[in-house]
């Protein structure tokens, strides 16, 4: 990337990190689950960059990566609870299990916070980024940044494909694979399009890639919770009812989706 380019990118690099800093701060209340939605996006933002540039030994990528799984635990259960319903007494089960394990996640994200997030930190991130990062991103032209990522992306949709109408958990794991490979890709690309001739439908068509795949993930992981949740013999059939619906709406899904080439 030329020089004007890759200062412009770094200063989005840098308002992402200060960005991710007002949504984690707004977190800690836990008043608006948006809030760790909102930090954890920025987070992987941030990592994806450093991915694409082979900076993943870096002391601040790694803590990124603690941050981004505490984060994470929160987010998927704040999800897991927003969907669910209380119809039925075992309905209400399931969500005060969900609510008690969310609690726990938010203590522990609340910890792992207050254990990293530092102004030292924050030095070290903003020295990492107009440092390293920038150094980086000055060897690699825009084109080689976002075929790496389209690379990795259609690695991960290929071995999706070949597994993807077999049941059993590889296909559930290369989904997994191929929708992280899909928001890293999405990422790369809206971030370098203002330098590049790259057509806001192809950041439209990863956008809708994501959201699919992240549907079916949830369905997937409340599929993971209803097999886990203990229940009192008498609401062992419901339970059974439940996981076997999620069993087939995860298999339909799975079947049913269509990835776009890169």
């Amino acid at each position: 990337m030329n020089h004007r380019d890759t200062e412009k990118l770094t200063f989005e690099l840098l308002e992402t990190w200060s960005t991710f800093n007002h949504y984690a701060k707004e977190a800690q209340t836990f008043e608006n689950p948006e809030d760790v939605h909102q930090a954890r996006i920025r987070l992987r933002k941030l990592i994806t960059f450093a991915r694409l540039v082979d900076l993943t030994e870096e002391p601040v990528y790694l803590i990124w990566k603690r941050l981004m799984h505490a984060f994470g635990e929160v987010r998927d259960l704040d999800v897991q609870l927003e969907a669910t319903s209380n119809k039925t007494e075992i309905d209400q089960l399931f969500a005060n299990h969900v609510a008690l394990q969310l609690q726990g996640k938010r203590s522990t994200l609340i910890e792992t916070m207050h254990l990293l997030i530092s102004n030292e930190l924050d030095r070290s991130v903003r020295r990492f980024l107009a440092g390293p990062m920038t150094k980086r991103l000055k060897r690699m032209s825009e084109k080689e940044l976002i075929h790496a990522a389209e690379k990795r992306y259609e690695k991960k949709r290929e071995q999706f494909e070949k597994v993807q109408r077999k049941d059993g958990t590889k296909r559930v794991e290369r989904m997994h694979e191929l929708r992280l490979a899909t928001k890293a890709y999405r990422y790369t690309v809206e971030y370098l399009r203002p330098y590049t001739h790259q057509p806001k439908s192809a950041v439209d068509r990863l956008k809708t890639t994501q959201t699919r795949l992240g549907h079916i993930n949830d369905t997937y992981q409340r599929l993971e919770r209803w097999r886990s949740f203990e229940v009192p013999s008498a609401y062992q059939e419901e339970r059974l009812h439940q996981i076997k619906r999620l069993e087939d709406e995860l298999r339909s899904a799975l079947d049913q989706i269509e990835i776009a080439h890169g």
